[in-house]
């Protein structure tokens, strides 16, 4: 294991428990890995502002780095140097909006600080997201635009009808848009080809690392191809049947700290 220089974990099921709250096991290997000169990298599709507490709280300074709105940003942790951003058309997110909205589905557009929904389709889920990325969430009517640089557009509702609505996006949308299910309610929409696996390769290549000092850790399918691009891949217990299926290694569930648990027994 010593040539790991680089730890990145997804934060939502993975890292945080099933309250969203970073465990003191956890936080105390990740800072364990710090003081040892690895690089803890936050990997999640919350926007930057919906982990800044979590920053804080493990230690992350301006020598460290962030993935967030699941690569389509890479940044220092203190938000001063951009490595990565992708930014999708403005215009886009009338477009996508009004094909969800065929399904019952709610839609909310993420800029780097604020949160967009329409009117018509105010969904529960929105709010949350809006609670917990930390963006204040503005309410357009039907004719009016964003007009600021869109990072990422999810699409939010029942399993059943995101299902259906993701294979008539696909085949309208794909060549435009990469997408990406986080859970079984929430749709990701980003700039094509965007993922975190992408942004990692970015991050490695900036600190003259390798894919061979990567070790990842993730639960649901938006970490697929970080865990199939990291020299070694873990899932936590909780992971979907598909991660686990593609992973190296699968520890304990994000409840049992199973982030800590792999770091104890493979990086003392």
């Amino acid at each position: 294991m010593n040539s790991i220089k680089m730890v990145a974990t997804d934060l939502d099921g993975t890292l945080l428990n099933s309250q969203l709250e970073l465990s003191k096991t956890n936080c105390t290997a990740l800072e364990n890995l710090k003081s040892r000169g690895i690089h803890v990298v936050l990997c999640t599709g919350r926007p930057f502002k919906g982990m800044q507490h979590l920053i804080d709280q493990i230690g992350l300074d301006d020598q460290d780095y962030t993935v967030s709105y699941n690569g389509s940003l890479v940044q220092s942790c203190d938000g001063k140097q951009i490595l990565h951003q992708a930014d999708l058309a403005p215009k886009s997110f009338a477009r996508i909006s009004h094909f969800f909205a065929q399904f019952g589905l709610g839609t909310h557009a993420m800029t780097m600080d604020k949160m967009y929904t329409y009117n018509y389709q105010v969904h529960p889920l929105t709010v949350r997201e809006s609670y917990l990325g930390n963006l204040p969430l503005t309410v357009l009517n039907p004719k009016s635009y964003v007009s600021e640089p869109i990072i990422k557009i999810m699409a939010v509702g029942q399993k059943e009808d995101l299902d259906k609505a993701i294979q008539l996006f696909s085949s309208a949308f794909g060549d435009l848009f990469s997408i990406n299910k986080s859970e079984d309610f929430y749709l990701e929409i980003m700039q094509k080809g965007d993922n975190k696996a992408k942004a990692l390769k970015l991050l490695l290549d900036e600190l003259q690392l390798g894919q061979e000092n990567l070790l990842a850790f993730g639960n649901n399918l938006n970490d697929l191809e970080l865990l199939k691009f990291a020299r070694i891949g873990v899932a936590v217990g909780n992971a979907v049947p598909a991660l686990k299926e593609e992973s190296d290694y699968i520890t304990e569930s994000n409840d049992q700290d199973g982030v800590a648990r792999f770091l104890q027994n493979y990086c003392a």
